[in-house]
């Protein structure tokens, strides 16, 4: 059993996913047993940022959130079934950009920085049992009221059992999307929400 992690910046393309899964010639790891979340697990940086130093810098300069959703397909009968979780990454433009879009002189900044978040947890998830990533080049600019209106940019993470898809959620796939959310808390990056 193997457990995917794929990035993407846009939901239509993460869900266009799911009806032709080959095409993008994805590596999958082994999944082996359950993830100990009692170890020490960091974001894994290495050819993204030059240090720790840099990926925090980073981290509090875009403002990077998370927040997790549920992962669906259609069954066999047409009906929705949860298969996994979709982990999103939400980074923001400076301060002084209130009204930024994908015109916006450091839209491409924005993006590259989560992108790089994104890479850095996929890499950290094969140690997890997790597959690569994914990143398509589908980008948009969103306004949250959860994040109080700021302008974000958003890369989807869909977290799923790839040799058996489509099978419902499971605990080692549960545990797997916590543990992401406790490494990228360990780097700074803020459940759902921006706060010093």
């Amino acid at each position: 059993m193997s457990l995917l992690l794929l990035c993407y910046s846009n939901a239509e393309e993460a869900n266009s996913y799911q009806k032709d899964q080959k095409i993008h010639g994805l590596i999958f790891c082994p999944a082996g047993g359950g993830t100990n979340v009692t170890m020490e697990y960091h974001l894994n940086i290495t050819g993204l940022f030059k240090d720790e130093e840099e990926l925090r810098a980073t981290v509090r300069k875009r403002k990077i959130c998370y927040d997790t959703e549920p992962y669906f397909c259609r069954n066999e009968q047409g009906s929705l079934t949860q298969i996994g979780f979709q982990i999103n990454l939400y980074g923001t433009f400076p301060d002084t950009d209130k009204e930024a879009d994908l015109d916006d002189q450091e839209f491409g900044a924005v993006l590259s920085d989560v992108r790089k978040i994104a890479i850095a947890l996929s890499k950290t998830g094969e140690s997890l049992h997790m597959g690569e990533h994914v990143v398509p080049d589908y980008p948009s600019v969103d306004y949250s009221d959860e994040r109080e209106g700021r302008p974000d940019v958003t890369v989807y993470i869909p977290v799923f059992d790839e040799e058996h898809f489509g099978h419902p959620v499971d605990d080692r796939i549960s545990e797997a999307v916590s543990l992401a959310g406790k490494i990228l808390e360990q780097a700074g990056v803020k459940n759902k929400r921006w706060h010093d």
